[in-house]
């Protein structure tokens, strides 16, 4: 090579180059790019001035590493990196070579930052995390899963997933994992396969696992949860899972004492069904023992208003809910049996239902019932005297945050003292006023042709709470 050339090369090259002479590596030749080292004129100057952190090194011969050289001489503005090379020069010289890596340095920071952070995720996470590799065998484990399994996670990679993590099904199989006769229902080895053959993925599976675990059989239901990953062209799965077996007792738990509950509930209403049945049955007794019209009328009216109760309870035990009842179900029912026991001729009589299939709690459940017991009765009683045919007409809906319950017939009207022929009905419609009160609802006499009642409570509230 030429010395022209050379000059060439040293003008123009990337790499700071340098010639340093005697003991104290004065700069006898420096290229342009070493002014990256030092703005001014370095020719004449010391290592020392220029780039103090390189003279340990240049003393011991010790090359390769990544040099920091920090501009400014007071607090440090700026931190820069230079892969650091050096050869002995002719006449006792020291040819200083060096090359800015501060890029690849700050990548390579950021780099360790990350995969320390994923190790500290990876350390700390509160599931347990598996990598499962296209031959079915754990690759990877983190601290939890070889916490739950109870073996160092030395010994869990390279089995079988079931062997690593003590499944009784595995461990009980010379074949190992996959040939025990649990092992084709087992719905987290089939989650795996479908992800490690498919690439698909699963969330919330749950397994119920016999496993030994320090010696002992213990049952542990894990989540689990899959995801597919691609390397170097192939796929692996990453297997989650959470040990949800003490979450999962204590609900089995709840789930037990709630049915015994339900039971317990649905017996109380059974008895108070059947106990307001003896009571209908004791009233209906003493009517028929008595001859006085009116006393025998007032038992009747009792009879039927504590039937009207028990219907109640009757639709409660038979409901999934034993708080609440579909009015519209129990209405229909009260209306059925009412018409057959109070009107003597039931079919010059017509019913018409608009119900909507509201659910009332027993606390609006009772008090509504009894109000549509009352007006129902009195419609048959007192609106049809003297005619062949009549008609009824029942509506039961929501609009507006109110329920409204109207029982509405075409028969010969309320007079305006609301008495009737005789007082016959004063007291039923008492009753009515002080169940509407329990409802905070109102009751109105609304015109029509004959007589409609409507009732209207608000929907969202209990009875007595303002």
């Amino acid at each position: 090579m030429t010395v022209d050339l050379l000059e060439l090369v040293l003008q123009n090259s990337p790499t700071a180059i340098a010639v340093l002479r005697g003991p104290d590596f004065v700069i006898e030749m420096a290229n342009p790019a070493c002014q990256a080292l030092s703005p001014g004129e370095s020719v004449g100057r010391t290592l020392a001035d220029v780039w103090p952190e390189a003279v340990p090194l240049l003393l011991h011969r010790t090359d390769g590493q990544a040099v920091p050289f920090r501009s400014g001489s007071a607090a440090p503005v700026e931190e820069r990196y230079f892969d650091f090379a050096c050869v002995p020069f002719a006449r006792e010289g020291v040819l200083l070579m060096a090359s800015e890596v501060t890029a690849h340095k700050r990548v390579e920071a950021m780099l360790r930052a990350a995969c320390a952070e994923l190790a500290a995720i990876h350390a700390n996470a509160p599931v347990a995390f598996f990598v499962i590799d296209d031959q079915f065998c754990v690759e990877k484990v983190n601290d939890l899963a070889a916490r739950f399994s109870g073996k160092p996670i030395a010994e869990m990679v390279g089995r079988k997933p079931g062997e690593a993590i003590g499944c009784l099904s595995a461990l009980a199989n010379a074949d190992g994992c996959g040939r025990g006769p649990a092992c084709a229902y087992c719905s987290v080895r089939a989650a795996v396969l479908d992800s490690l053959s498919t690439g698909a993925r699963y969330e919330g599976v749950e397994a119920w696992l016999s496993r030994s675990a320090d010696g002992a059989t213990e049952e542990s239901c894990l989540l689990i949860s899959t995801s597919p990953m691609e390397f170097d062209h192939a796929r692996k799965v990453l297997v989650c899972a959470q040990d949800i077996s003490e979450q999962k007792r204590t609900q089995l738990a709840l789930e037990s004492a709630l049915a015994e509950k339900t039971i317990l509930l649905k017996e109380v209403h059974h008895r108070v069904k059947n106990n307001l049945a003896v009571i209908s049955s004791l009233l209906n007794m003493k009517a028929d023992a008595i001859t006085n019209p009116t006393a025998k009328e007032a038992l009747r009216s009792s009879q039927q208003r504590v039937h009207s109760m028990a219907l109640i309870h009757e639709h409660l035990y038979g409901n999934e809910r034993l708080d609440r009842i579909n009015f519209a179900d129990y209405a229909t029912e009260l209306v059925r049996r009412l018409h057959a026991a109070a009107a003597s001729e039931p079919d010059r009589i017509t019913i018409a239902l608009a119900l909507d299939p509201i659910e009332l709690a027993i606390e609006q459940a009772v008090p509504c019932g009894l109000i549509l017991n009352e007006l129902l009765t009195n419609s048959f009683k007192y609106a049809f005297r003297g005619r062949r045919r009549g008609r009824i007409a029942i509506s039961f809906r929501e609009s507006g945050g109110l329920r409204e319950l109207s029982v509405e017939d075409n028969g010969v009207g309320m007079p305006a003292d609301g008495a009737g022929e005789t007082n016959g009905n004063a007291l039923g419609l008492r009753i009515v006023a002080v169940l509407a009160r329990q409802l905070d609802g109102t009751l109105q006499h609304e015109p029509c042709s004959g007589t409609r009642v409507v009732l209207r409570f608000p929907a969202g509230k209990a009875p007595g709470r303002r």
